[in-house]
């Protein structure tokens, strides 16, 4: 059985109680209030079999998708190449950390409204928070990676005179690996989070404008619905890295 499926099937049981336990005190505070406070799970239901068959709703999560995956990929590769270049120089590394303190402080709704001003209302601002907010992650978790590669590592890459690429890709690179997953998972979670509010604070398209519209149309069931469909499709996005890591990422150092 692959390691992966092997993981899923262990941690099942642990995922279906905590789905129980989301469900059960939906249903409870669906009794309690309500329907325009908390809509109940079949109105939910129905309107989540809209988003999902509708040709507006496809066009919503595709839009909000690409823009995701433009400016994670934006953030990873400056902030890999950052991070790297930090963790392999000190000068370096104490030259950039002023800098990426300053992206870790700066509240993401400060750079929306700086982004309006540079790019305008066309959805351009969710892409560079995303990867504004990418960057920081993935600068800090590689760069503690590179300075705690195992020595011994490094002094036998010396004695059989490896060259700087063999390093990298046979000692530095799989070392970094629980470094590089940690940074993936923390900043695709803060991504779907950051792309979506970017949409809806500057854009009238995605699911960022989908909620508004339910928001403005008074319908709370269409806004939780959408909400689902953002927990999915992050979920989706931890499969789809633990299956196509590169296998240089995915091989422990010989």
């Amino acid at each position: 059985m692959p390691p992966l499926i092997r993981s899923f099937a262990r941690k099942l049981p642990a995922r279906l109680a905590a789905a129980a336990i989301v469900l059960g005190v939906w249903w409870a505070l669906s009794l309690a209030f309500p329907p325009l406070v908390v809509p109940d799970i079949p109105t939910v239901a129905v309107s989540l079999r809209d988003i999902l068959t509708s040709p507006d709703g496809q066009e919503a999560i595709f839009t909000t998708v690409q823009r995701l995956a433009l400016g994670l990929a934006s953030g990873l590769a400056l902030g890999g190449a950052i991070g790297l270049l930090a963790g392999f120089s000190t000068r370096f590394h104490d030259v950039c950390s002023p800098i990426i303190g300053i992206l870790q402080t700066v509240p993401p709704v400060c750079w929306v409204v700086m982004a309006l001003v540079w790019f305008g209302f066309n959805g351009r601002p969710a892409i560079f928070i995303v990867a504004v907010s990418t960057i920081p992650y993935v600068v800090v978790n590689l760069s503690e990676g590179v300075r705690n590669v195992d020595p011994k590592l490094l002094e036998m890459a010396h004695c059989y005179r490896f060259s700087r690429a063999k390093v990298l890709r046979h000692i530095i690179l799989p070392s970094v690996k629980p470094y590089f997953r940690s940074a993936l998972k923390i900043s695709t979670g803060a991504a779907w989070k950051i792309v979506v509010m970017g949409e809806v604070l500057t854009t009238s398209t995605g699911i960022g404008g989908e909620i508004v519209t339910a928001r403005l149309n008074l319908a709370p069931e269409a806004i939780i619905a959408w909400a689902v469909v953002v927990v999915v499709l992050y979920y989706l996005c931890q499969a789809m890295f633990s299956l196509h890591l590169p296998k240089t990422l995915m091989k422990g150092p010989r």
